[in-house]
């Protein structure tokens, strides 16, 4: 498995937006799987923010994604964040969403942030494992989410 830029890999951009529209697209009031894409290819970099990175399996197909944005909560000052991390099922518990979250630290890094945040509502204990501070929680949307931190 190895993880690259998505502008490496654009013919996974279809796939990448449908993820997250399916994943996501309840947290984003009036979002369309068209206003999806063009947000995906709004990531297309590897030197600046928004970058969307792809996880390829051994076939070189794609087993997930993540993404380093610069804003992830509406009205929240902090920046940048950790975001879109999906897997799909069959590919979970390998490593993989764990190798792509060191992939966009090691971004925000390179780019000069020394400090990244994120938000999740379903896995916790994972970013905890890598590393990741609890800040709060709070209710986003409809849905309780964990606001979480870590240094670089």
């Amino acid at each position: 498995m190895r993880v690259v830029p998505l502008v490496e890999r654009p013919d996974l951009a279809e796939q990448v937006s449908v993820w997250g529209f399916g994943e996501w697209g309840h947290l984003n009031p009036g979002q369309t799987l068209d206003r999806r894409r063009a947000k995906i290819q709004g990531k297309m970099n590897v030197d600046r923010v928004p970058i969307a990175f792809v996880a390829l399996g051994d076939d070189d197909g794609i087993v997930g994604t993540a993404s380093l944005i610069f804003d992830d909560l509406d009205g929240d000052p902090r920046n940048p964040w950790l975001a879109s991390v999906y897997v799909p099922v069959e590919h979970r518990k390998k490593g993989i969403a764990s190798a792509l979250v060191r992939t966009v630290e090691d971004a925000a890094r390179r780019i000069g942030y020394d400090r990244l945040y994120l938000f999740t509502s379903t896995a916790p204990s994972l970013y905890e494992g890598l590393g990741w501070k609890a800040l709060e929680q709070r209710d986003y949307r409809g849905e309780i989410i964990q606001v979480m931190e870590k240094s670089l």
